[in-house]
């Protein structure tokens, strides 16, 4: 008995080493997509958005370089006469270096902000202060073109003083336009590798 299962077995063991049909892979496959990266910012072809991305940049899911989120400050040295919300020709060179940065920079925004002396009474003073800001705002859109979605206005009156006086030079310092800008401005985020380095002031 014992004799017969070891025969059985064996037969067994030759049945399932017996050649059988088996469905093989084609030797290539076509491959749909381009997988290769050609600025190298692994970031494949096929789905690449942003070509020529600049080398060690950081990009997104896109290929897209991130750009540096930062902000700059323009004081506007624009001089208004007394108790007036114009803006003269002659007080366009701040007005215009302002313009022409962010038309090299066209991911910005500019906030204009008003300010006045003490002299008058703080609720007329605020209003004024809002007139020659929006003065300012109105400059860059109907003569340097720049969108009025990109340009905020905002007057502040007398609540935010350089000098907190009441004379001649606090109130000539005083009363003043500022102009911030943020937004993206043409500094690319890189990567950080084993070569990066810190920069120290």
């Amino acid at each position: 008995m014992k004799q017969f299962y070891i025969a059985g077995f064996a037969v067994m063991l030759l049945a399932g080493c017996a050649p059988q049909a088996v469905d093989t892979m084609p030797t290539t496959i076509a491959q749909s997509q381009d997988l290769s990266d050609a600025d190298y910012d692994g970031v494949i072809s096929a789905r690449e958005q942003c070509e020529q991305t600049p080398n060690g940049a950081l990009v997104d899911n896109n290929g897209c370089p991130e750009q540096l989120q930062t902000s700059e400050s323009f004081e506007l040295n624009v001089h208004f006469d007394t108790d007036s919300a114009d803006v003269d020709v002659s007080q366009y060179t701040d007005i215009q270096t302002l313009a022409d940065f962010m038309q090299r920079y066209p991911n910005t925004q500019v906030v204009i902000e008003g300010h006045a002396s003490k002299v008058g009474s703080a609720e007329y003073n605020l209003a004024l202060s809002q007139r020659r800001a929006q003065a300012i705002a109105d400059v860059l859109t109907r003569q340097f073109a720049i969108p009025a979605a990109r340009i905020e206005a905002i007057g502040y009156g007398e609540s935010r003083p350089l000098i907190d006086q009441e004379n001649d030079y606090a109130n000539e310092v005083n009363r003043r336009v500022i102009a911030h800008v943020t937004g993206e401005h043409g500094s690319t985020h890189m990567r950080w590798t084993i070569y990066s380095s810190e920069q120290t002031p």
